[in-house]
């Protein structure tokens, strides 16, 4: 073949292949056509996946697990009646219904008799061993557990009393007749008829009762007391002590007073999340016990709050929104050191929290010591920090003193005089909105917390409880988030068919949350402040949660 001909064939072979895998690639599915040809990357240069324009960080993730609901404060679990009761009765024990001894000089292999009897002393009191003697010669000797216990004749009916002292578990009884002696031509010789060792037996069968509660593992958690009543039927003579165990260990253990509703208080430590038995006894006599009920106080419910960080880089503040007056680190434009705290700090000033006399003195830059009296609350600068020269003077709220030169009432102008009245009143640095008469207060409640923008404290330096679930540093006008910037809230759940229904408390504000998704999201740019910010769970009914989620997002 010549050199141009293989050429030719090669050529027109390299072209049908490649119309071929032209065809092929045109018949393949889009997705692994488009794989193909980009080599296994997408037309971005990633692996396959959409690019996510969004940048984001995680502020706070947690694994929660099961959240209880916890409707009332106290619970009561009803327990059925229990009877429990012991009888005594005379029993025979051991019986043997003839015997026959006999000693002499040529037949002794007769002479002794014994039998065996087990004695529970538990159950069993004031044997009596009796017997008949039908034919006799000579003395009859009775041991037990090889202590002689009769020796003498008999004749009729015989009753032997027996000490609990003198008994065992196990006991052998012995009945024999001695060796005739000297008068060798006679026989001593007993027939004996109808012997029993009877006693009086208890019996305990029914002396005990077991019964069981249960309750959740929230409770459990949230106990603050748990009592049992129970009302005993019996006749006060008739009975013993009764005893009255929780998970086995003695609660309750007298002679109960019958007729009367009665209680034991339980061992919160000994209280187990899930079952927990009762067991009532009685050595003596019958109790009916009716109206069993056990009845647990429950604290109020607490649940656990979770903290993120938010840099103040990410919120703005607008000034056109601040109010003039408003204690909010803003000067707003338009006011005046003499007309807020914060345009009076802006410039290192002094400031009283009452409007003075005459209005150039509210904010003032040096306090002279006759000066001092012109503010009856006393100057403060940004610090809450009192000028050295008016340390000794009312409105010194740090140096342990009440001053005899503040106005009556004390209280509502030096925190001292708050505190002197009580140690445990909560006092403001500045004065409320509303007036002096809301500065010192015995209690605060939760709508009242942000009267003081410093926060209540007492004389330790403690926040009344109520103000401990919010944020007193929110504000709503005058700081937003970065319009950069979104907040995301993550909520995933275990399934995605039982509804779910739960609060989520942020910042003291609440989103609620009804749904059947497995997932709940949300932007909560509007809930966060700068600095630390809190997350409350709070469940309307048992959930269950995977994770919590919070994600700071670029959008921009």
């Amino acid at each position: 073949m010549r050199k141009g001909q293989s050429s030719s064939s090669a050529a027109a072979f390299i072209a049908i292949l490649t119309v071929v895998i032209i065809l092929y690639i045109l018949f393949l599915p889009p997705d692994i056509r488009e794989e193909l040809l980009s080599d296994g990357r997408s037309a971005g240069g990633g692996t396959g996946t959409n690019i996510n324009t969004e940048q984001s960080s995680i502020l706070l993730r947690e694994n929660i697990g099961r959240v209880s609901y916890l409707k009332d404060k106290e619970k009561y679990y009803d327990i059925p009646t229990v009877r429990i009761y012991s009888t005594t009765s005379g029993q025979v024990i051991k019986a043997v219904p003839l015997i026959y001894i006999k000693n002499s000089l040529f037949d002794k292999e007769q002479s002794t008799y014994t039998t065996t009897f087990e004695y529970d002393h538990r159950t069993t009191n004031n044997l009596i061993i009796s017997f008949t003697v039908k034919d006799h010669y000579g003395p009859l000797i009775i041991s037990l557990n090889g202590r002689e216990i009769f020796k003498g004749y008999v004749e009729g009916n015989k009753f032997l009393q027996i000490a609990n002292s003198d008994l065992y578990a196990n006991n052998e009884l012995k009945f024999s007749v001695p060796n005739p002696g000297v008068v060798f031509w006679k026989s001593n010789k007993y027939s004996i008829e109808n012997i029993q060792m009877t006693a009086d037996v208890t019996d305990y069968s029914g002396s005990s009762s077991l019964q069981r509660f249960t309750i959740s593992e929230s409770e459990k958690n949230n106990l603050e007391s748990a009592t049992l009543y129970f009302r005993p039927v019996c006749t006060q003579s008739q009975v013993g002590p009764l005893e009255i165990e929780l998970n086995r260990r003695i609660i309750y253990n007298s002679i109960a007073d019958c007729g009367t509703r009665s209680f034991a208080s339980l061992n919160i430590e000994n209280i187990n999340a899930g079952s927990n038995e009762l067991k009532f006894s009685a050595e003596k006599g019958s109790y009916l016990l009716d109206n069993l009920q056990v009845k647990l106080v429950l604290k109020k419910e607490s649940y656990k709050v979770y903290y993120f960080d938010m840099s103040e880089k990410l919120f703005y503040k607008n000034p056109e929104t601040a109010r003039c007056g408003d204690y909010d680190n803003t000067c707003p434009p338009g006011c005046s050191e003499l007309t807020d705290a914060d345009c009076c700090f802006r410039r290192n000033g002094n400031w009283c929290a009452v409007p003075t006399r005459n209005p150039n003195d509210r904010c003032v830059y040096y306090v002279d010591p006759g000066d001092c009296d012109l503010c009856p609350t006393g100057y403060y600068d940004k610090y809450y920090n009192t000028p050295d020269t008016c340390e000794n003077e009312c409105g010194n709220n740090n140096d342990g003193v009440c001053p005899s030169s503040c106005p009556s009432p004390s209280k509502y102008y030096d925190a001292d005089c708050c505190w002197e009245e009580n140690q445990d009143y909560f006092f403001c640095k500045e004065v409320p909105i509303t007036g002096l008469m809301d500065r010192c207060r015995a209690s605060v409640s939760y709508s009242q917390c942000e009267l003081c923008p410093s926060g209540y404290r007492d004389e330790d330096g403690s926040r009344p409880s109520s103000c401990n679930e919010i944020s007193s540093t929110y504000k709503e006008f005058d700081e937003s988030l970065d319009s950069n910037y979104d907040v995301r809230l993550t909520v995933r759940f275990i399934d995605d068919e039982n509804r779910k229904k739960i609060d989520i408390n942020i910042n003291g504000r609440k989103i609620a949350i009804d749904t059947r998704d497995i997932e709940f999201k949300k932007n909560i740019d509007e809930y966060v402040v700068p600095g630390s910010n809190s997350i409350e769970l709070i469940p309307r009914e048992d959930v269950n949660i995977a994770e919590l989620k919070i994600e700071l997002i670029k959008v921009r």
